[in-house]
């Protein structure tokens, strides 16, 4: 079985000063080359969609606030757009097939929110989700970041949430 890193919407649009931070740490995680795959998800935020209906949520309606953040975009392979919290769906979930992706690594903006969905729904289709959490940040903040991984340990498993940086023994010991 391969593996995935799924990095999940490191967008213009979502990087801020709560975000920042893990540009140099996603960045380092791409230039060690760990997994056999690696794919990027891009939220666009469509009209109608429900952020904009129900949360009154304007950003990532534009193509500068959509686009992959320059820090991270040398490395963007496989793009996955989508409009929903969940980076799953069924082109992801083809190409997972594909590839014969037995372990997502999943890491991005926003913690709570995105990758949360994404992890439960790998989860769900019975593929091993594993969330780097060090990889990882909330625009609401380390309270929301931390929200979501203590929300993640409950539905996926503590065990499947790593929270220091990591290297190939810690890939192929998960």
């Amino acid at each position: 079985m391969n593996t995935l890193l799924f990095v999940v919407d490191v967008q213009n649009g979502f990087v801020s000063e709560k975000t920042k931070f893990v540009l140099e740490r996603i960045t380092s995680l791409l230039q060690k080359n760990l997994f056999d795959y690696v794919a990027f998800t891009q939220f666009i935020n469509e009209d109608p969609s429900p952020y904009r209906d129900y949360l009154h949520w304007r950003k990532l309606s534009t193509s500068a606030e959509q686009d992959i953040h320059a820090a991270i975009k040398p490395y963007v392979t496989n793009i996955f757009k989508k409009g929903t919290y969940s980076a799953i769906n069924m082109e992801t979930m083809k190409f997972i097939k594909e590839h014969n992706i037995g372990k997502v690594f999943i890491l991005g903006i926003d913690t709570d929110c995105c990758v949360l969905k994404t992890a439960v729904d790998l989860f769900e289709n019975h593929i091993h989700p594993i969330v780097l959490a060090h990889y990882s940040a909330s625009n609401g903040g380390k309270v929301s970041h931390d929200a979501g991984v203590k929300v993640l340990e409950r539905l996926i498993g503590r065990h499947n949430i790593i929270h220091s940086e990591i290297d190939a023994d810690i890939v192929s010991a998960v």
